[in-house]
């Protein structure tokens, strides 16, 4: 018996030896698989076996394998979907602003049109800095791709890129994208229930997610779950409180730590606050692993269709030398916790994230991209416009309002960006 296979991918046929990675095998051969990590986190080498077996490189979606870790045992026909082609362009920071404790909101506009699929990332890297992965979202009024990327980051304690948002990296800040990479994307033409749930800044995919399949059908039945460590960074309540006003999409934002005062947010982590789930259900997920992972066993339970696109903070880097550990020594003592602004004598008792939100959103919801109608326009006097401004500036909660209008796209599944 021959100790070499026949592999066809998208109509190329090679041979490999038996027990070869299949990516390493096209890769060989001149047949491109995208791929990213190489490890079996990324998802973006993830392909349809239609006929033959593999060992190894299992997934939580039936018939889907990673060809990053998959050894070949048999003869293989291989599908990879239709995906935008993995490029590189400058870019340059055009805006950035704190959206809620240690939650930044990043817009950057790339030289030449990128294309990507919701839900994908890409890799960006500043100047002078590593680069890292992060997944392009829509802005706070829905809108997404157009002329600028915007991006959610969450300050990771330590991090090389995060904790130099707003001091060395500002807006004008020169930088390089790569991608687009992943595979937990919209898929064009689903009917089914979609299920999306985001795990801190993992709401930004999710939002991208929600916003086109929207634009796509606007009666797609949706559930939306929401959760953060704490109230203050549940920074996605804006938006929430736009989608709950959607008769198909429920929603169901939750907070690990309470006590929580408000009937709307629950309390705890997303896996107890997922529905029932049926075969026909499509969920994403993205955010900690430990959710990725328990999400996962659910859905395969029920066999129900799964995508999901797990955040892995990038370790800190090792200092070098005595200096750089003496450094290090010191930033790890713990800082004096800076006095509330809401706290402190004859000052107004704290409001409600979510009551706030709900507050600043318009009665009749603002996008008509989302299949909905624009309120309409009233006049304001200048003390009204000043408060509004500032309150937004206080509580970091996005006004759709103050973001930057960019001209609309024809409804689709591709976002693209061009400067």
């Amino acid at each position: 018996m021959s100790n070499f296979r026949t592999v066809t991918v998208k109509g190329r046929q090679f041979r490999v030896r038996a027990g070869d990675v299949l990516l390493d095998g096209a890769l060989a051969n001149g047949v491109e698989i995208p791929f990213d990590c190489r490890a079996g986190t990324c998802g973006t080498c993830m392909v349809h076996v239609a006929k033959g077996q593999t060992v190894c490189g299992e997934t939580h979606t039936q018939g889907m394998i990673y060809a990053c870790q998959a050894r070949v045992v048999s003869d293989l026909d291989v599908e990879v979907e239709d995906v935008p082609e993995i490029d590189i362009s400058k870019a340059r920071l055009v805006g950035l602003r704190e959206v809620a404790p240690d939650i930044m909101e990043l817009m950057i506009a790339p030289e030449k049109s990128i294309s990507y699929l919701p839900g994908q990332y890409f890799k960006f890297t500043f100047a002078g800095y590593p680069a890292r992965a992060y997944s392009p979202t829509a802005s706070f009024d829905g809108r997404i791709g157009g002329r600028v990327i915007h991006l959610n980051i969450k300050k990771v304690r330590g991090g090389r890129v995060t904790t130099a948002l707003g001091s060395g990296i500002r807006p004008g800040h020169r930088l390089r994208i790569q991608g687009p990479y992943g595979h937990a994307f919209l898929r064009p033409g689903g009917a089914g229930r979609l299920i999306l749930a985001g795990s801190g800044t993992g709401f930004a995919p999710i939002w991208a997610i929600a916003a086109m399949a929207l634009r796509e059908n606007r009666n797609r039945p949706m559930v939306i779950i929401a959760g953060a460590k704490k109230l203050p960074q549940l920074y996605m309540t804006p938006i929430l409180a736009q989608l709950a006003r959607l008769p198909n999409v429920t929603i169901i934002p939750t907070v690990e730590e309470g006590p929580i005062n408000h009937p709307s947010i629950r309390t705890g982590r997303i896996e107890p606050q997922m529905p029932t789930l049926t075969a026909s259900d499509v969920v994403y997920a993205c955010g900690s692993p430990r959710m990725v992972t328990a999400l996962a066993g659910m859905v395969e339970k029920a066999g129900a269709t799964f995508y999901a696109d797990p955040f892995d903070s990038a370790p800190p880097e090792a200092p070098s030398g005595l200096i750089g550990r003496i450094k290090t020594l010191v930033a790890r003592r713990p800082a004096e916790a800076e006095p509330s602004r809401d706290s402190g004598k004859g000052r107004e008792p704290s409001v409600d994230p979510f009551e706030r939100a709900l507050s600043l959103v318009p009665k009749d919801p603002i996008d008509d991209d989302l299949g909905l109608r624009r309120p309409e326009p009233r006049r304001s006097t200048a003390a009204e416009r000043d408060h509004a401004l500032s309150l937004v500036r206080e509580r970091a909660l996005a006004d759709p309002a103050q973001l930057q209008e960019r001209p609309r796209r024809a409804a689709g599944q591709t976002a693209s960006g061009l400067v």
